[in-house]
């Protein structure tokens, strides 16, 4: 008699959100805070370079393992500025998963509509835009 194993069934995840902060941090509990959650960057001059902000995904009904990359595009959305990639893996499709990006001394060479782009085992699933605007200094706080 032939045993065969059961084959892995694999479902892509559908992600839920993408949200953009200041920091993210992760309490007792396992509950998450994120601080200075923004959908624009301004600054009254170009080049200009934002010093730190994060990038939280979640993602549910899903099930395997999966390859996240997260891709910062220029406004052409052909340039990439930062990638990174982590490995999520979902046992069932009620569960739910946050992965954090963290990007760190960000160059924004012109003002404009950059794109935060997120795929799925190299299949692009979602594309958050990010506008990068010029104010004057007196509009600066």
């Amino acid at each position: 008699m032939l045993i065969y194993p059961m084959a892995i069934i694999k479902i892509k995840p559908t992600l839920n959100f993408t949200l953009l902060c200041d920091d993210v941090r992760q309490e007792i509990g396992g509950k998450y805070s994120l601080m200075g959650l923004f959908e624009n960057i301004s600054s009254s001059a170009f080049p200009a370079i934002h010093p730190r902000f994060a990038i939280m995904n979640e993602w549910s009904g899903g099930k395997g393992d999966f390859m996240i990359t997260i891709r910062l595009l220029a406004p052409d959305q052909e340039q990439v500025l930062s990638v990174s990639e982590t490995k999520i893996s979902l046992f069932n499709e009620k569960q739910r998963h946050r992965d954090i990006s963290i990007r760190n001394n960000t160059t924004f060479s012109v003002p404009g509509t950059y794109w935060i782009e997120t795929r799925v085992d190299n299949e692009r699933v979602g594309l958050t835009p990010l506008v990068v605007q010029l104010v004057n200094q007196q509009m600066v706080h």
